[in-house]
């Protein structure tokens, strides 16, 4: 597999977010809304999202965003996060590292490969600020030799078989 370059987000929560301790114990729950950017050489644009995150009693988040791109030319990108964040200990302090599936989903004729790419993401989330930066990774299966008989033919760094 390989993993080319293909956008990095970054999400700010608002003023509003709720993290709770329902049950009484380490587990939790949250919800967050916020905005955001999307900066790279194909995707560029503006981010809305919301996240109604869990925390399991280990202490790992489990991110589950959802949200939409507005992109630099007019398109409109669904955009779905999971994934893990886990505390990272650092010498300012606590950070939570991220990883996480990334799902891009688009009507628009430029963006419609997105449909039927994997793409994964790794990242941070400053605790203190509420910050957070994930860049994003489409997977390239190299172990096939053909392209794919689905969906839109993506952009040239972005094709299976592309050796």
């Amino acid at each position: 597999m390989r993993l080319e370059p293909l956008c990095r987000l970054s999400l700010r929560y608002e003023e509003g977010s709720s993290w709770l301790l329902p049950f009484g114990t380490a587990e939790s729950a949250g919800f967050g809304l916020g905005e955001g950017e999307v900066s790279g050489e194909v995707l560029q644009g503006t981010l809305r999202w919301s996240n109604y995150p869990r925390r399991r009693e280990d202490g790992v988040w489990t991110p589950n965003v959802r949200g939409v791109i507005r992109t630099e030319d007019g398109a409109e990108i669904l955009v779905s996060l999971h994934g893990q964040s886990v505390k990272e200990e650092t010498p300012e302090g606590y950070r939570r590292a991220i990883l996480t599936r990334v799902e891009l989903l688009s009507e628009h004729e430029s963006y419609r490969w997105l449909n039927t790419s994997f793409v994964v993401g790794e990242g941070e989330i400053d605790e203190e600020t509420e910050e957070l930066s994930i860049q994003a990774y489409v997977c390239d299966n190299e172990m096939v030799h053909h392209p794919p008989a689905l969906g839109e033919t993506p952009p040239e760094q972005f094709r299976q078989a592309n050796r």
